[in-house]
């Protein structure tokens, strides 16, 4: 599971969202992501990977990212557009 936290610099929450996939290859911090979500960025490094192998889990952090705003809302958006590719929110706003 990929798992991404967003804020906003004049909001006080902030919200998680996270992807699972099945691979077979396991990732490093420091392998660069790519996903539609992530708009103009082209990719995200890996900051941290956690591995359970009783689970047969692997999670891997993202970066988070910060948008430049006072408003919630555009928290709200960030989550409809991660949820468009598939991503989950596990911490609404």
């Amino acid at each position: 599971m990929i798992t991404q936290q967003i804020s906003a610099t004049g909001v006080k929450e902030y919200t998680k969202v996270a992807r699972t996939f099945e691979s077979y290859s396991l990732p490093h911090t420091g392998h660069k992501i790519t996903d539609p979500a992530f708009g103009d960025m082209l990719y995200y490094e890996v900051e941290d990977v956690m591995i359970d192998y009783g689970a047969d889990e692997c999670l891997v952090a993202l970066p988070p990212v910060t948008i430049h705003s006072d408003d919630a809302e555009d928290l709200r958006d960030a989550i409809r557009e991660y949820e468009s590719h598939g991503w989950t929110c596990t911490k609404p706003v």
